[in-house]
């Protein structure tokens, strides 16, 4: 049994397992990743598609809760921060399960202001530049009008969710935070990234890698090289050596 479980939630549009299926790989032994899949993709692409960041919280907690018998870290990119952001909140304030660790990335602090660009309502060739822009997806999906029927509503549903999320005030987060962001993301610029620290007491780190919104893949060794060491650190805690005694 790995010492560290790390559930990983998907950006927009995107399966978890296909998204972070190779990280295992790359991660230290004391880390099992467990990819959570959201309904209407993947394993669960039968199952209705959800529209807000509380009901795939909701979903996502009864996939984890299960599974806390050992220390626990977050990840989530994009959508999957803010997803990742909630879920920490219930299972620490509801659940008293706090993180070991929370991982924000490619998302700009939730409490920021932010204007709703409604992408999800985009009438199809609109919406295709939309996805074009952020490139995430697949330029053959995008290229294929049949491809793109078939995942436009998935991205469409995961988009409504995000644009329809506003940010709550509540009591914070207690562990430590580590926020990744890429250095030319326009949906979350370098800048807006320090602000997460105000939501936890615990020790906030915010590390920018090269790339823009989808630098996790463009950037994939870089990104798994600073996770390891965020993962090491929750092995070791901050002020300890391997000795056990402090520095």
């Amino acid at each position: 049994m790995s010492e560290l479980l790390l559930f990983c939630l998907p950006y927009a549009g995107g399966s978890a397992r296909r998204i972070y299926g190779d990280w295992q790989a790359a991660l230290p032994d004391f880390v099992t990743v467990v990819p959570v899949e959201l309904p209407g993709r993947g394993v669960r692409i039968t199952e209705p598609l959800l529209t807000r960041v509380e009901a795939m919280t909701d979903d996502a907690l009864g996939a984890v809760i299960p599974r806390l018998d050992r220390p626990f870290v977050l990840f989530g990119h994009s959508l999957g921060a803010l997803v990742g952001y909630e879920l920490a909140r219930r299972l620490e304030h509801l659940h008293r399960y706090p993180p070991a660790h929370l991982i924000m990335s490619g998302h700009r602090a939730p409490q920021l202001p932010t204007t709703s660009d409604n992408d999800y309502d985009l009438p199809l060739p609109q919406f295709r530049e939309r996805l074009r822009q952020l490139a995430g997806t697949p330029e053959e999906v995008l290229a294929s009008r049949e491809l793109l029927e078939v995942f436009a509503p998935i991205i469409r549903a995961d988009f409504e969710a995000a644009d329809t999320y506003r940010f709550r005030s509540g009591p914070g987060l207690s562990g430590p935070m580590t926020v990744y962001g890429g250095v030319d993301d326009p949906e979350a610029p370098p800048d807006t990234l320090p602000r997460w620290a105000e939501l936890t007491t615990g020790h906030c780190a915010v590390r920018v890698l090269a790339g823009g919104h989808f630098f996790l893949h463009q950037e994939q060794d870089a990104l798994l090289s600073g996770i390891a060491d965020d993962l090491a650190a929750v092995r070791i805690p901050r002020g300890r050596t391997t000795s056990g005694r402090a520095n």
